[in-house]
């Protein structure tokens, strides 16, 4: 074989191979663009990151706050019934007495589930 028609014959074969080399050059870039993904998910992640740790401090504080509440209530309770036997009264007739009693029980499902994330 001549060295023309060899050089004829590899000139044919890389023009066939240059539409490839272009689809992988756009494949590669269009991979590489998702670097854009990268950044937005990435601040969006310490957006909500923010945002958790703002809600687990409030969930604190509001924690702490219906657990003191508790024992005022419990204390008021403890109180009332107290005082309402040495009076001889029904006890269901002090103001807020059954209100402040129903609210026991929720108080105490709150706080357990402000556990689960404290």
């Amino acid at each position: 074989m001549s060295r023309e028609k060899a050089l004829k014959l590899i000139n044919e074969y890389l023009a066939k191979q240059e539409p490839q080399k272009v689809q992988l050059a756009d494949d590669i870039q269009r991979l590489l663009s998702y670097y854009k993904g990268i950044d937005s998910f990435g601040k969006n992640i310490d957006i909500s990151i923010d945002l958790v740790e703002k809600s687990i401090r409030s969930l604190k504080v509001d924690s702490e706050d219906l657990k003191s509440d508790l024992k005022r209530v419990n204390k008021g309770l403890e109180l009332a019934e107290k005082m309402a036997k040495d009076l001889g009264v029904n006890v269901n007739q002090v103001p807020n007495y059954k209100i402040a009693k129903q609210s026991l029980d929720y108080a105490q499902k709150q706080i357990n589930k402000s556990k689960r994330y404290l």
